[in-house]
């Protein structure tokens, strides 16, 4: 024991020497050719092993013999220097690119590395590539611009959802959206609306401004993801906003204005055609003819008095600067989108706050904070026959728009569209506030501790009033509803980092720990029996209710990671993360989740070096397991009861025991529940050629995710029907190319043209099920083992007797004759067989044009608007346009049936609703101009740039709905591919200017 302690003694005793002999030195890394900072660069005092990198910022501190020395410098992509310390104190040194490698350096989870020496399958978006796309929302921008990464709109609500799938769907009851990650913020993005208009959602992530943003990156592959295991399934979006430097204070201004329209309108038949349809029915089906006179009947177009050119407008500001103690970025924006349909917009005001400061040697603190206010004037959409759009379709055209005495003309229980949007009263605010502080410690060199606190919380206020000429306010003489909801997550974490150079190794290591708590809490009150419209608060009601509603959960986490590079060529990454959720019962509280990835850099390698034409080939693999806790509620695992219970013992809005308290078993335990666990394979290959000029990155994956959470059938006499369960499973497997080339690249840069081009590739498939099921409007999605999900179970129809005009069904039982009831069969599903996006951009002196096609094949739509519209004469409802191709004599060729009553059974679900959904979009085009640098100068600013752009300019596609890319019933997981009354997304045309002093 005190041979021990002399050691130690003497150990530190002649480390306090070393220390004494040595002197701090400081200093800075920049690109020699923008002037950007330089992370991850590596700094060596030559001849010894002691180094460091830099940080975020290029900046680095080293402990240096007083007698000097020298240090080399050396990073990816980049030419190795060496500098002569002498007496300096603080270096800055200008790195000059290597063509001959790749330089990009990519964020990682809690860190940064070099895409040469990477070894996970992640995907970058820079924010300069966005900048200046009209969207309310940054996961709108990923579309088409990420192999693996497909984004859908759910319909074009202005601040609405967004379906956005990293290599495919993971999960049956629980969200397969990724985890988004902003600033090191893990935020709040599901759909917090409490009021139920439809199908559609709103999008939390909207209250971001994607101005803000330096760059995104999507982790796909496990090695990239375990590092936050338990919520990683289904991929990590990492968003990096701007953050200021050691420059002069830049201000930037930018603007756009703009106008939105339909690119189709709804396909429904005219007033005398209406009243010439009904009344072939009427003699089909042995009846007179309902209309005397079609030729001279009225002609309402409904769809034309709801529809609009929308407005469009956004305007920022920001400055950006520091000095080397203080960087600072202040930003502002304001964002307008008017929709299609009247009586929609949202409207964004937001502020940021990012700051970087270094009080004194080896700590530096700062924050990231954003404040947002969101405004949405919502209407009734998407899966809602009450709403306006739906009455456009519904409403027939041989009715006028208001009736004689002035009032909206009524047709059954369907709304007056003119009415649903002249007197929409449907409002949410949110106020979003998004901040962190970090404190950060340089140990030693190489060597820190950072230590984070963020906030999260949103507060959310929405208020409806159906006044009475609407058919809702109507029946209740108005009908109010207003909800206050407050979501609230706090996470605290810390994170030791190492990093070390010495001779041809390289480590880049961290352990960090972390704990997060979200609670959410809803106030609900609503109103009838109104004295009169101009009275729209509940106060008002004659009747009144109130609910409220509380839950919470929390997460404690441990994690870790290993990067390891010999001479840049053989590379390991290690991820491993272990979570403890309040979620999961007792047995099952804890999951690990861990990663291994390996890669080898072959251009490195001597035998490789003839190959002038190769820059870098690197192939890599990795293996690991991530988790999905979303399947369940906050308290699943344990047994539920409940108060203000109906007379089957559920919690209701109306007691069973009228005045009295009450309570019963709501829900079984089940201790034994745990996580969803994702486990993926990935191989891939990078491959960089011509001086990097093009550059290729493939990649083929398996992820199997087993132990779904599902409610499996129980026997009755358990008093339940089902039970949360661990069973389950489903695959994703694909195939994923990127390609981005330099085809033109000037060395005067007067001239340049790049494409980035990229496909994908997934195959989805239940492999594991208690028992098959069926969702949705009378069962028309089917999920069964070995079919893949978001399958359309239907009535497959073959075709028309051109005989009889009598539809074909397939007889699937094989009895020999066709019976709706049992003859229905999987017949295609939503997901496409490839997707992706090729980008164009173009440059010529000051001029710039880029352009961006995204795609979707082999995809099936379901266009649920014809099972409505193309009725047969059924129901008095307008027709759609396809209705025109039905069956009318013997020999028609035709998929449309006779109009007679039996071929349009309302127990019928044909296949022939179910189209080829695929399509090409030229997504944006923008055309801008430059100021050349001498006239900047002369009018003293350093940039100008005018521009015009359109979104949505082209689509080519066999679907005839509204919009091939929707899916109107978006608030369901089960469902996807399929427009139902949904509004579309428009065109856009715009005009815009950047300046920056």
């Amino acid at each position: 024991m005190r041979q021990t302690s002399l050691l130690i003694f003497l150990l530190c005793l002649s480390t306090m020497s070393l220390f004494g002999q040595t002197r701090t030195l400081t200093g800075n890394v920049t690109n020699s050719e923008d002037g950007t900072d330089l992370p991850g660069v590596n700094v060596v005092l030559k001849g010894t092993s002691t180094g460091v990198t830099t940080d975020a910022s290029g900046a680095f501190k080293l402990a240096v013999p007083n007698q000097g020395g020298t240090l080399l410098f050396s990073s990816i992509g980049f030419q190795a220097q060496e500098v002569v310390i002498g007496n300096l104190s603080k270096v800055t040194i200008k790195l000059l690119p290597d063509t001959k490698q790749l330089s990009e350096v990519i964020i990682t989870g809690y860190g940064t590395q070099a895409q040469k020496t990477l070894t996970g399958s992640i995907a970058s978006v820079s924010g300069k590539s966005i900048e200046n796309i009209p969207a309310p929302s940054s996961d709108q921008l990923l579309q088409g611009r990420a192999a693996g990464v497909q984004v859908s709109a759910n319909s074009g609500t202005p601040g609405g959802g967004m379906q956005v799938r990293v290599r495919g769907t993971t999960s049956i009851n629980g969200s397969s959206d990724p985890l988004y990650v902003v600033d090191g913020i893990p935020i709040q993005s599901n759909n917090l609306s409490g009021i139920g208009l439809g199908g559609s959602t709103t999008n939390p992530i909207a209250d971001i401004n994607p101005a803000d943003i330096a760059s995104m990156e999507i982790l796909k592959d496990a090695s990239a993801t375990a590092i936050y295991g338990a919520r990683a399934a289904n991929g990590v979006v990492l968003i990096t906003t701007k953050r200021g430097a050691n420059k002069k204070a830049k201000i930037s201004f930018g603007t756009y204005q703009g106008t939105q329209q339909l690119w189709r309108r709804p396909a429904v038949v005219d007033g005398p055609t209406f009243e010439t349809l009904i009344n072939e029915a009427n003699v089909n089906n042995g009846q007179r003819p309902t209309y005397a006179n079609p030729a001279g009947t009225t002609n309402s177009n409904w769809s034309e008095r709801i529809f609009q050119d929308g407005a469009l407008r956004n305007y920022d500001l920001s400055i950006a600067g520091g000095s080397e103690k203080v960087q600072y970025l202040v930003s502002a924006n304001n964002f307008f989108q008017e929709a299609v349909v009247k009586g929609s917009d949202f409207k964004r005001t937001s502020g940021r706050v990012n700051l970087d400061f270094t009080p004194i040697d080896k700590v530096k603190v700062g924050t990231s904070v954003l404040f947002a206010r969101s405004t949405r004037n919502l209407i009734r959409s998407d899966d809602n026959i009450s709403g306006a759009l739906s009455g456009a379709f519904f409403l027939p055209p041989n009715l006028p728009f208001y009736q004689a005495d002035g009032s909206y003309t009524k047709f059954g229980t369907f709304e007056n569209p003119i009415a649903a949007v002249e007197n929409n009263n449907i409002k949410m605010n949110t106020n979003r506030f998004l901040a962190n502080v970090y404190a950060q410690y340089d140990i030693l060199p190489g060597l820190n501790l950072r230590s984070t606190f963020s906030l999260d919380y949103s507060n959310i206020q929405e208020d409806l009033y159906d006044n009475t000429f609407l058919n809702n306010g109507a029946s209740r003489n108005g009908f109010g509803q207003s909800l206050n909801s407050r979501d609230n997550n706090w996470i605290q974490e810390n994170v030791l980092t190492y990093q070390r150079s010495f001779g041809d190794h390289s480590i880049n290591a961290l352990v960090g720990t972390s704990m997060q708590e979200s609670t959410f809490e809803r106030t609900t009150a609503t109103g009838e029996q109104f004295p009169s419209n101009d009275f729209t608060r509940i106060i008002s009601a004659a009747v009144q209710r109130g609910t409220s509603e509380g839950t919470s959960w929390g997460i404690s986490s441990l994690f870790g990671r290993i990067v390891y590079d010999y001479k840049s060529r053989y590379l390991a990454t290690v991820n491993v993360r272990r979570d403890g959720s309040s979620r999961f019962g007792r047995d099952n509280r804890w999951g690990t989740f861990p990663s291994v990835a390996v890669g080898w850099l072959l251009s490195e390698e001597s035998f490789m070096k003839d190959m002038s034409f190769l820059n870098v080939l690197k192939i890599r693999g990795s293996y690991g397991l991530t988790g999905n806790q979303s399947g369940i509620t906050n308290f699943q695992s344990i047994g539920l009861w409940g108060g203000n219970l109906d007379d089957l013992g559920a919690p209701s809005g109306s007691s069973a025991y009228v005045d009295l308290p009450g309570t019963a078993p709501i829900q079984l335990a089940n201790q034994d529940l745990k996580w969803e666990t994702t486990t993926q394979t990935n191989v891939g290959l990078d491959l960089g050629i011509i001086k990097n000029r093009v550059k290729i990155t493939a990649d083929y994956y398996v992820k199997n995710t087993t132990d779904l959470l599902l409610a499996v059938p129980v026997p009755r006499t358990s008093g339940f029907n089902t039970l949360v369960q661990n069973y389950g499973a489903v695959q994703n497997k694909g195939f994923e190319l990127g390609i981005n080339a330099d085809i033109l690249k000037g060395d005067d840069r007067k001239i340049g043209w790049n494409v980035n081009f990229n496909i994908a590739t997934n195959t989805n498939k239940l492999t594991k099920l208690a028992a098959p099921f069926t969702v949705y409007n009378r069962d028309i999605y089917r999920y069964e083992e070995g079919y893949s999900m978001y399958s359309f179970y239907l009535h497959e129809q073959t075709g028309v007797n051109p005989e009889t005009g009598a539809p074909i069904w397939t007889d699937v039982n094989g009895d020999g004759k066709f019976d709706a009831n049992v003859d229905r069969k999987i017949v295609g599903n939503a997901n496409p067989k490839f997707f992706g996006g090729i980008t164009n951009t173009l440059n010529f002196k000051g001029f710039d044009l880029m352009f961006f096609f995204q795609y979707s094949s082999g995809n099936k739509q379901l266009h649920w608007n014809r099972f409505f519209g193309e009725h047969g004469g059924t129901r008095n409802t307008n027709f759609m346009t396809s209705q025109l191709d039905r069956w009318q004599k013997s020999g028609d060729q035709t998929m449309i049936p006779k109009m007679s009553a039996e071929n349009y059974a309302g127990n019928l679900r044909p296949s022939r609703f179910l189209e080829d959904g695929s399509y090409m979009r030229l997504k944006n085009i923008s055309l801008g101009y430059t100021l050349p640098k001498p006239l900047l100068d002369k009018i003293h600013l350093s940039n100008l740039r005018i521009y015009v752009s359109g979104q949505n300019v082209l689509t080519f596609t066999k679907y005839t709905g509204l919009d091939p890319e929707m899916t109107g019933t978006a608030s369901t997981n089960l469902t996807q591919g399929i427009e139902f009354f949904t509004m579309p997304q428009p065109k856009v045309y715009m005009a815009g200017l950047n300046v920056s002093f």
